[in-house]
């Protein structure tokens, strides 16, 4: 009798015996300025979770989350621990050393290893930058400093125009076509759209940054053979036809290896 006891014991602290918890992998992708809510996003967070999940295969959950506002992901990271992400350049280097993130690959927007700012003004407007006055409006411009920086290799603050930034950069054009803004600063998908417009020939370059690296997959914190895997994953996106739309939702024709200057300059403060 005791032994069928015992057996009863055992097959009974077996069956309700936890499962083991799946490791969980979730991310957020941080663009300040674009288009959109949260929720908006959050069906192409939920489709790259699934992809990403089923690649990785095993007892891995991932979920993802979206931010386009810098105060609600500062919020969110402040009280989440996601394991990678997807984040802008002005957001990586406006983190510095606290930020903990470790560049793991790189979007390739339109194709391009690189980005590029540049500053459009009226063409009967200022000759340099110096002499501008007023306000400029960029979708980067919600990290004013690192792009102050990164275009004019000065503080926001020693500028002499303001800059603020926007969500509709095509709408901050039209105003400074009107005259009512100085200028509009875009990166260079932006740009590439803009030249296909006929306002476009009422337009100059006052000021253009040097090449830029793309928006950066960062790990948080520590890495480990996971991220080693999803940096496969990313890279083998291009190849795959069943990730071509899921590509075409996150703006990028694929993904390459971490750009070696994000480092240093976030070291260097630029």
């Amino acid at each position: 009798m005791l032994r069928y006891s015992l057996f009863f014991l055992s097959f009974l602290l077996v069956a309700v015996a936890p499962a083991h918890a799946a490791e969980t992998f979730d991310f957020v992708i941080i663009q300040p300025g674009q288009p959109g809510t949260s929720e908006d996003a959050q069906p192409v967070m939920d489709s790259l979770a699934a992809y990403i999940q089923e690649k990785l295969g095993g007892e891995v959950a991932v979920h993802g989350r979206y931010f386009n506002r810098v105060k609600d992901a500062d919020a969110y990271l402040a009280d989440n621990h996601p394991r990678w992400g997807i984040v802008q350049l002005g957001y990586f280097l406006g983190r510095g050393e606290a930020s903990c993130m470790t560049p793991l690959a790189a979007t390739r927007p339109g194709g391009s290893e690189s980005d590029m700012w540049r500053m459009l003004v009226v063409k009967g407007g200022p000759d340099e930058w110096q002499s501008a006055k007023g306000t400029v409006y960029g979708t980067m411009l919600f990290q004013p400093d690192v792009a102050a920086r990164l275009l004019f290799g000065k503080g926001a603050g020693d500028l002499p125009f303001s800059l603020e930034g926007t969500f509709r950069p095509l709408r901050a054009l039209r105003s400074v076509l009107r005259g009512k803004a100085t200028g509009v600063i875009l990166d260079q998908p932006q740009y590439d759209a803009v030249q296909s417009l006929p306002q476009s020939d009422d337009l100059k370059v006052l000021q253009a940054s040097d090449p830029l690296p793309t928006s950066a997959v960062v790990a948080f914190g520590p890495t480990a053979e996971i991220h080693d895997r999803l940096r496969g994953i990313l890279q083998d996106m291009q190849n795959d036809p069943a990730a071509a739309d899921l590509l075409q939702l996150l703006q990028t024709e694929g993904f390459g290896p971490a750009d070696s200057r994000l480092e240093t300059m976030r070291e260097n403060g630029a």
